[in-house]
């Protein structure tokens, strides 16, 4: 099969004929049908993440069952599947739990050898996926069987942006209808975050990110006002426009400690700040102590929107089918696998929100 290779950092991922190792006992070889370009695909190229080489690339995918290991049972042959960043396997004490976005199977279905190359090495998948290929063998935790009628473009997008930001509102914050919510950084999960809160009923959604482009994707996909932080105090903007409260919630799509600082300052008192954007290592949050004391706010982080695949992937592709989520609206640009490197060039420069690969 061909696949989009990562070999080192700061080099074009190298498209190469691959072979695709046999599945293992709770394997699933899939046809990828589409998969979708991350931020995080992006990051991996630059050298900003290490995990390893060589890899193939990509984790948002949709994509149909061809094979099935002997231990498989929540999948066979002929299936539609969504592929997921973070495993779920629905027994271990995370999962029982009702945190299965940190089940224990997340380091360890990264581990596993994927692919044999032409010079006999062999490779690894990007989150125990790598879906920029025309197949990929995955552990049956990363994937969830859909029945739908949507697009493979746009079910592709499930996988991790969109249930990133989606997820983080409704599964981390309490926005309803009549509600305030400010999302920092309009970017794939940004916007997803914004139709999360409109979903949800509420009434004030703001958006915040100095590219004009952006902030009118805020505005097209639900947000009833979008802000400039190069050009307007955001805080103060925002409590303008919240009649002098602040934001009941804040989702933080940046993950730099301003934006977190930035996030804090415009949530009103009691309110939610939730932090999706992935921080630099080594950088640390800062607030005055005695004003966090006081303020009883509530700050935290959301691991792939707190999300339960198994309940809220179909509960987000119903969105889709009934018209509450835009998935179409996330897509602005659908390639092929030889056009990998430009895509993610795109994606690097702010130039679409989401580039697809679909596969004929």
């Amino acid at each position: 099969m061909r696949a989009a290779v990562f070999l080192e950092a700061h080099a074009p991922l190298a498209i190469e004929e691959v072979e695709l190792l046999a599945p293992g006992p709770q394997d699933v070889v899939v046809r990828v049908t589409a998969t979708a370009l991350c931020q995080t695909d992006v990051s991996v190229r630059a050298g900003k993440y290490d995990y390893g080489a060589p890899m193939v690339m990509g984790h948002e995918a949709c994509g149909v069952v061809e094979a099935v290991g002997e231990a498989v049972t929540r999948l066979k042959p002929g299936d539609r599947v969504i592929s997921s960043t973070a495993p779920c396997c629905g027994v271990c004490v995370n999962c029982l739990a009702g945190r299965p976005n940190i089940c224990v199977l997340g380091l360890e279905v990264r581990k596993p050898l994927r692919a044999r190359r032409a010079d006999g090495s062999l490779a690894t998948g990007l989150y125990g996926l790598g879906s920029f290929a025309e197949k990929m063998c995955v552990h049956q935790a990363s994937l969830i069987a859909i029945r739908t009628a949507l697009p493979d473009a746009h079910l592709a997008l499930v996988g991790c942006g969109v249930t990133t930001g989606l997820g983080a509102v409704l599964n981390r914050t309490d926005i309803g209808p009549g509600g305030s919510l400010a999302v920092i950084g309009c970017g794939a999960v940004g916007l997803a975050a914004i139709q999360g809160a409109r979903i949800a009923g509420a009434e004030t959604v703001i958006g915040i990110d100095p590219r004009p482009q952006r902030r009118a994707d805020a505005l097209r996909l639900g947000a009833t006002a979008v802000i400039d932080p190069a050009a307007e105090d955001v805080a103060k903007r925002v409590r303008e426009i919240t009649d002098g409260r602040g934001a009941d919630a804040c989702i933080d799509g940046v993950g730099l400690p301003a934006t977190a600082a930035q996030a804090f300052d415009l949530t009103r008192q009691a309110g939610t700040i939730v932090v999706v954007g992935l921080p630099p290592r080594g950088e640390t949050f800062q607030f005055d102590a005695w004003q966090f004391f006081l303020s009883e706010k509530r700050f935290s982080s959301s691991l792939f929107g707190s999300a339960d695949i198994r309940r809220d992937f179909p509960k987000y592709v119903a969105f889709a089918e009934d018209g509450r989520l835009d998935l179409g609206g996330l897509v602005s640009r659908v390639l092929t696998l030889d056009e990998v490197n430009d895509g993610l060039d795109a994606l690097a420069a702010g130039d679409v929100i989401r580039a697809v690969i679909v596969n004929g």
